[in-house]
């Protein structure tokens, strides 16, 4: 491994990584077949198109009385109209072809189609089943069946309570564009818009290895628990991109090199935990070079330095990149964040860089010059559990705990990385620092105590 190598800045070492991405093939899914667990979280790979119109026709926004306004012009209390009650127009059910004639009205449920001859609809609360001059109260419901005769005690405008056809969408209207995710809200218009099938942005079907004689199933005195291969594949699985295999191997070269060769074959992208640096027991990198031309071998950043990105020899099948990253879970964990990510999502054809915030420090932070620090931060909160800001708006931060890369404690109330760069080496209190949010900064959480 060439250890001889600069560090790179972290931007300069992904300008030239997705300058090398070509997206993976979007996919058409059809609607009809996937269920919303499915859709959930996918993102469209080309704008959604309505279909059909909607409303497919004039259907009643009530539950009611199809009328002609006409026949009610000069309806009041005191001059109540009958109208006969000639038919039903129930939601989902054929439409009459005999024409509404003036003194009728037809009984008609919300979402049902306007009958021919109608022209407005009154709600039912708004009707009489006998002269109101007699006593006769407004109908807190439709009736279970049909009455002889309906009355009415003021006129209705023309259209009232009428859903036109194509008032929500016509037939070519965009509805959504390309990039857009696939939450509860979407999903309602996909299904409504008629589309038999959506074009999906490609999931990335990612390995992950991860070595190390030092992990098992267990803590004991000399192992631990493996956490980078499930943070790892919660990050993989929160960008919407397949897991396709998470597998460990002991710190053997053979071995290694045969997890490399086997998981390279399975996947997109080769994500290794734990072998890249310059131990003595370190044959992770050995055994992604053998596969991978080598795009960047270390980082100025910290935590995670030693990081390794290999991009697949010509003429190789299998992953197009291997992304190595150390076995430390916080830097595991940030290089996750700060690479993988956009790696990710550069492969499903979307924007690669993610969401950035604007801090305020709540203490004094240090740095090591030439390196950029990703710091563990949590947000104050407000007693609702939003952000507590500044008066300029900027979110109020401190660090979560320890900073090591050794120390996952604080990955529990972190809430985004902040971001000192290269040339800083401290911040005062007070200063604006740059953030990277997590997912727990998206939802409301309990303000941190002390």
């Amino acid at each position: 491994m060439a250890d001889g190598r600069p560090l790179e800045r972290i931007d300069d070492l992904l300008a030239r990584l997705l300058d090398r991405v070509a997206p993976l093939p979007a996919e058409a899914v059809a609607v009809g077949r996937e269920s919303a667990e499915s859709l959930l979280g996918r993102v469209l790979a080309a704008p959604l198109r309505a279909a059909v119109s909607h409303p497919p026709s004039d259907v009643s926004a009530m539950d009611g009385w199809a009328i002609r306004a006409g026949d009610l012009e000069h309806a009041s209390s005191d001059a109540p109209v009958p109208l006969r009650c000639v038919g039903d127009a129930a939601a989902g059910g054929g439409v009459s072809t005999s024409e509404l004639a003036p003194g009728e009205c037809r009984r008609i449920a919300t979402g049902a189609v306007i009958p021919f001859g109608a022209d407005s609809v009154v709600p039912v609360e708004k009707s009489h089943l006998d002269d109101p001059r007699q006593g006769s109260a407004p109908l807190l419901r439709s009736p279970a069946s049909l009455p002889p005769t309906v009355w009415f005690t003021a006129p209705t405008p023309t259209g009232s309570h009428i859903r036109r056809r194509g008032e929500d969408m016509k037939v070519a209207d965009q509805l959504a564009e390309a990039g857009s995710v696939i939450d509860a809200a979407l999903l309602s218009v996909i299904f409504t818009s008629g589309s038999p099938e959506v074009h999906l942005s490609p999931r990335p079907r990612i390995a992950v290895l991860v070595s190390g004689d030092e992990l098992s199933g267990a803590a004991t005195a000399t192992t631990m628990r493996d956490s980078n291969g499930p943070a790892l594949s919660a990050l993989v699985l929160s960008e919407g991109a397949q897991v396709v295999s998470v597998t460990h191997v002991a710190d053997d070269a053979a071995a290694t090199h045969a997890a490399v060769e086997r998981l390279s074959g399975l996947c997109d992208l080769l994500v290794t935990s734990g072998g890249v640096s310059v131990g003595a027991h370190d044959h992770v990198g050995a055994a992604l070079e053998s596969r991978f031309d080598l795009i960047a071998w270390r980082a100025a950043i910290q935590p995670g330095k030693p990081l390794l990105l290999g991009e697949r020899r010509a003429g190789e099948p299998g992953a197009r990149f291997a992304l190595g990253v150390p076995g430390n879970p916080v830097s595991a964990f940030v290089i996750g964040v700060e690479v993988l990510l956009p790696l990710i999502r550069a492969l499903a054809g979307r924007p690669a860089l993610g969401l950035e915030l604007e801090g305020v420090l709540e203490e004094p932070v240090q740095s090591p010059i030439g390196r950029r620090s990703f710091l563990r931060v949590t947000a104050l909160r407000t007693p609702g559990g939003d952000f507590a800001r500044d008066a300029a708006g900027r979110i109020r931060v401190r660090l979560a705990g320890g900073q090591g890369s050794h120390q996952t404690a604080s990955l529990a109330t972190c809430d985004a990385l902040g971001v000192i760069p290269e040339e800083v080496g401290s911040l005062a209190a007070g200063a604006v620092i740059l953030l990277h949010p997590l997912s727990r900064a998206t939802r409301r959480v309990a303000p941190p105590r002390g």
